[in-house]
């Protein structure tokens, strides 16, 4: 059956009867391919340009989300080696402040031996033993005797502990003579660092 066969078996008379529907049919069709075509079919592509617009700008929100997540971590390591640098660089400065130069060596020795310390103290020698280099500074070892009652010499080693530059005690030795009774024969090995050493 062809469209011929079809056409030839409608009755034209009856047909128009159905005139006004038909038109309204017709109408709503054309109505329908117009939206159709030019509206929902435009629309939807649109549509679906916009998604993809949105898909990809979403994935770029995530990007810069995340490069901007692994920026605040590498700033907070950043901050943190920096802080880490400061109290470094902070100790070194305190570390070397304590450390005499050897130009303020003589005055060092001078502060062991001099001043109010030597209240009741005689001091009989102070030999320096061999330098020990370390790093970026040398150890100055020394022995010193001295002849003190045992009180005084324990005043003596607070006063060593409280001067501003680093003196370490590192060994000592009492031994009680007759020729210098009632004081004490006290030898102190000694040693202070010395910046410069390289």
């Amino acid at each position: 059956m062809d469209i011929r066969d079809i056409a030839s078996k409608l009755d034209i008379k009856e047909i128009t009867k159905y005139r006004e529907e038909i038109i309204v049919l017709m109408a709503v069709l054309a109505v329908t391919f117009f939206f159709y075509n030019y509206i929902y079919l435009k629309n939807s592509a649109e549509v679906k340009r916009l998604d993809v617009q949105i898909k990809e700008t979403m994935a770029e929100i995530n990007r810069i989300s995340a490069e901007t997540k692994a920026t605040q971590e590498v700033a907070e390591r950043l901050k943190e080696a920096m802080e880490k640098l400061k109290e470094m660089e902070e100790q070194y400065m305190i570390t070397q402040s304590k450390l005499p130069s050897d130009k303020q060596l003589s005055s060092i020795l001078k502060g062991l031996v001099g001043g109010d310390i030597r209240r009741d103290i005689k001091f009989a020698s102070l030999k320096p033993m061999p330098l020990e280099t370390k790093d970026e500074y040398f150890k100055l070892p020394f022995q010193m005797t001295m002849h003190s009652r045992f009180q005084s010499f324990g005043e003596y080693l607070e006063k060593i502990e409280d001067m501003q530059r680093i003196v370490t005690v590192e060994n000592f030795r009492i031994d009680s003579k007759e020729d210098i009774k009632p004081l004490l024969s006290i030898q102190l090995f000694m040693g202070t660092y010395v910046l410069g050493a390289k």
